[in-house]
């Protein structure tokens, strides 16, 4: 079987992007692109935690 590749560091950018998303309808994309930073380095590691 083909050995699977870790794709999680993806997660980080994703939740930066979602942030930004959201930061722009709410006139706040600043604040919202750090939450969603927070938020996908939280998620990150809980993940890497969790698959060990």
């Amino acid at each position: 079987m083909a050995k699977k590749k870790n794709n999680l560091i993806l997660i980080i950018p994703a939740f930066l992007l979602m942030g930004a998303a959201l930061g722009i309808q709410t006139k706040t994309p600043i604040k919202q692109m750090i939450i969603g930073l927070i938020v996908g380095i939280i998620v990150y590691f809980f993940l890497k935690y969790r698959n060990k």
